[in-house]
C-alpha cells in the first residue's frame, strides 16, 4: 500500500513539474551588417611608388572612400613596412601585403580576409609589369579579379587621372541627397477676406464728371465774355409773364 502511495506521488510531482520546452527562451536579434562601399588599394612587391598617388586620388573621391582605412593602413596596402613599434594589427597587416604575389588561390584568399576586414568592396590591386604598372580590381563579393586593367596617365609624375575616373564610375556610391531648403509655412490671406484694393483717383467716376462740368462752364462763360470787334453779342434773358 505505501508503495502505491509513493508511486502515485512520484507521478502527480512529474506532471506538475515545468519541461524545457515550456520555459520562454530569449530570443537574440543579429545586428545588421553593413553594406561594403569604397575601394582599397593594395600594391605587390616593387610596385609602392606606382601605387600610392592611385590611393591618394581614390581615397580623396567621397563615392570611393574606404572609412576603415587610414592614412597608416592606406601606407602599409600600399607596401611601405610597419614600423617595429606599431601595433600588432599594422605588423600582421604588413605581412598579410608581403604574401599577396598575383592572382594564385592563395593571394586572392589574402585579398578577400583584407576585403571583408576593411568592408570594401574591392581592391584595386597594383602590380609592375617589367618597369610599366597597371591595376586591376580584386572583387570582394565574388573573390575574382575583375577583367578590366586600368593603366596609368601617359607621361611624369605618375598620375592615375583617367583611370581614378573610371574606378568612380564603376565603383562609386550615390552622394548623400542634400536635404532641400524648407519652404515658408506662413498663410497667404484669403483673397475673400482681403479688403478691395484702393483705387486711384483718376479711376473714380466723379472725377470726370467734375472735370466735365468744370470744362463746360469755362467755355460758357468764355463765349459770354468774348468781344468781337465793333459787335458785342448780349444775351436777353426772357421770362414767361
Amino acid at each position: 500500500m505505501r508503495r502505491l502511495i509513493l508511486v502515485a506521488w512520484l507521478l502527480g510531482a512529474t506532471a506538475w513539474a515545468p519541461t524545457a520546452a515550456a520555459q520562454p527562451t530569449a530570443t537574440v536579434t543579429p545586428a545588421p551588417v553593413s553594406a561594403p562601399t569604397g575601394l582599397g588599394v593594395v600594391a605587390l612587391t616593387g610596385a609602392t611608388d606606382a601605387a600610392w598617388p592611385l590611393a591618394q586620388a581614390l581615397y580623396a573621391d567621397p563615392t570611393v572612400r574606404a572609412t576603415a582605412i587610414d592614412e597608416a593602413r592606406a601606407r602599409v596596402l600600399c607596401g611601405e613596412s610597419a614600423n617595429p613599434a606599431a601595433p600588432v594589427e599594422l605588423r600582421d597587416l604588413a605581412a598579410t601585403v608581403a604574401a599577396v604575389h598575383g592572382d594564385d588561390a592563395p593571394s586572392r584568399a589574402l585579398l578577400e580576409e583584407m576585403a571583408h576586414r576593411f568592408a570594401v568592396r574591392g581592391l584595386v590591386v597594383v602590380r609592375l609589369e617589367g618597369t610599366h604598372p597597371t591595376a586591376r580590381v580584386f572583387l570582394a563579393e565574388s573573390g575574382v579579379f575583375d577583367a578590366a586593367t586600368y593603366d596609368p596617365d601617359e607621361g611624369l609624375p605618375l598620375a592615375w587621372t583617367a583611370s581614378t575616373r573610371l574606378l568612380i564610375q564603376s565603383f562609386g556610391s550615390a552622394p548623400a541627397p542634400v536635404a532641400a531648403p524648407q519652404l515658408a509655412t506662413h498663410e497667404e490671406p484669403s483673397i475673400q477676406n482681403a479688403p478691395p484694393p484702393r483705387r486711384h483717383f483718376y479711376e473714380s467716376g466723379w472725377f470726370w464728371g467734375a472735370v466735365a462740368a468744370a470744362a463746360l462752364g469755362g467755355g460758357a462763360i468764355y463765349l459770354a465774355t468774348r468781344d468781337n470787334g465793333s459787335q458785342t453779342i448780349h444775351l436777353e434773358l426772357q421770362t414767361p409773364h
